[in-house]
């Protein structure tokens, strides 16, 4: 605990040593972040390799897909409340 004490009133006592260590900090974990993030990456290229990538010619771009939608939109408006009439509920 005496130790910790000391640590933190040296970094009170010099603030740029503070920064300095801070940026270190920073810079180990951002470098453990990138290990990860290649291990991840290296991980997923291999299973592709393993299971294999799908044959080219079964693998097709949809013809039309950045066309018209397949529902035709309509001219008319027709937003609103859906209104049922009622014997029990009437209205003036």
């Amino acid at each position: 605990m005496g130790l910790i004490k000391a640590i933190l009133a040296l970094f009170k006592a010099f603030p740029a040593l503070e920064r300095f260590f801070v940026q270190v900090s920073n810079a180990v974990r951002e470098a453990n972040a990138a290990q990860r993030y290649e291990d991840k990456l290296t991980h997923i290229d291999n299973a592709m390799r393993i299971h294999g990538l799908p044959d080219d010619a079964e693998v097709r771009e949809r013809q039309g897909t950045d066309g018209t939608p397949a529902v035709s939109e309509s001219g008319v408006s027709r937003t609103g409340l859906h209104t049922t009439s009622d014997e029990n509920n009437s209205t003036p």
